[in-house]
């Protein structure tokens, strides 16, 4: 657990300057006078903790093993903002050569639409079965697109709308081709509704947020060509689960809009490990819709974009071997939403309310 532990520290500072939606919590050596470079990047200090050696010496600006970059992306551009309304989770083909992502039609229907790199959207299926898309994700081979549906209540509000909505809107996890078509259900069973997911770094498991079937909030792994989910973690402290990510050491990265820190700020970051045992990394993200995090093509940095009261944004960074932490201001994205990395390429994606961005390096 050094990691998580590492990050936590970092995590707080890096919120408390980011000036998110709700007041973060903050350890007493915690300030909100953050040290920023001329780019207007934070980044934590006292940590005088150092990778350990199978680490093999990564570091936040550092390639992975693969060639992939392992930072934080430097350059945001927009990719599209037409054709879709009320964006929330995105996903990225294995090579980066498109984007899926869960918004609506002009008429408001729910759907799932995809965007090259030229910018050009095409709606891949809108209306039933899709009540409310609420994450996506990609197989390992690029031949699926998987769908969770959270139901008749929205991510942010399943806690409360559960009992109302399951019957008639039950939702459930699809599956529909890059290139279009009805969703199918995929099969997956031992849970009550599915909020976020996203396919372990080996390709062997789906790791899922959402809540049992007595509506009770949870994470599950499943394997991933569909079958029976297990629990990995059930209860508190998880209270609305959304985003989700995986790293390579099975550590689930959840994002959770209405979980409060003892501070009482809400909206919080869980890491929960391989056994179930879960860490409070972040506290106070002003998320939005969806709530996503991923970690960087290469691994290694953790990537959240975050709201303040004032509808600027901003990405939160961390380097979860030396728990280096960093802001990187993002002025030109209106309440952003999700964010992913391509499996196999230098390119990230993010996605905001009426817009989606190509998020590379230089």
């Amino acid at each position: 657990m050094q990691r998580i532990n590492l990050l936590a520290a970092g995590f707080a500072l890096a919120a408390a300057a980011g000036g998110c939606s709700s007041a973060p919590s903050q350890s007493p050596g915690d300030t909100d006078d953050a040290p920023v470079s001329e780019s207007g990047d934070a980044s934590a200090e006292g940590s005088d903790t150092t990778p350990d050696d199978d680490d093999n010496g990564d570091d936040s600006t550092g390639d992975a093993p693969g060639g992939l970059p392992s930072d934080a992306p430097t350059v945001i551009e927009l990719l599209a903002d037409s054709g879709f309304t009320d964006a929330s989770a995105v996903a990225a083909a294995p090579d980066g050569s498109a984007f899926y992502f869960a918004a609506y039609d002009d008429g408001g229907a729910p759907g799932i639409f995809r965007v090259d790199l030229e910018g050009d959207v095409s709606a891949l299926h809108v209306g039933a079965p899709l009540a409310y898309p609420s994450d996506v994700a990609v197989s390992c081979d690029g031949s699926q697109v998987l769908v969770s549906d959270i139901g008749g209540a929205s991510s942010i509000e399943a806690a409360i709308d559960f009992d109302d909505a399951q019957e008639d809107f039950p939702g459930g996890i699809f599956a529909l081709s890059p290139e279009g078509g009805a969703p199918q259900p995929y099969g997956v069973s031992g849970l009550g509704r599915a909020a976020g997911l996203i396919v372990s770094v080996d390709c062997q498991d789906l790791y899922i947020s959402g809540y049992t079937e007595a509506g009770v909030p949870a994470v599950f792994v499943a394997p991933a060509e569909g079958g029976p989910a297990s629990v990995l973690h059930e209860g508190s402290p998880l209270v609305s689960p959304t985003g989700i990510h995986v790293d390579e050491n099975d550590v689930a990265w959840v994002m959770d809009h209405h979980a409060r820190a003892e501070s009482g700020a809400e909206g919080l970051l869980f890491a929960i490990d391989d056994t179930g045992s879960v860490s409070e990394v972040a506290s106070g993200l002003g998320m939005g819709r969806h709530g996503g995090v991923s970690l960087a093509p290469g691994g290694v940095t953790a990537v959240i974009p975050v709201s303040d009261d004032l509808g600027g944004s901003r990405l939160i960074t961390a380097n979860t071997v030396d728990g280096d932490v960093a802001l990187v201001p993002t002025s030109d994205i209106l309440e952003p939403s999700g964010v992913a990395a391509a499996r196999n390429a230098p390119v990230m994606v993010i996605a905001a309310e009426t817009s989606i961005y190509l998020a590379t390096y230089e």
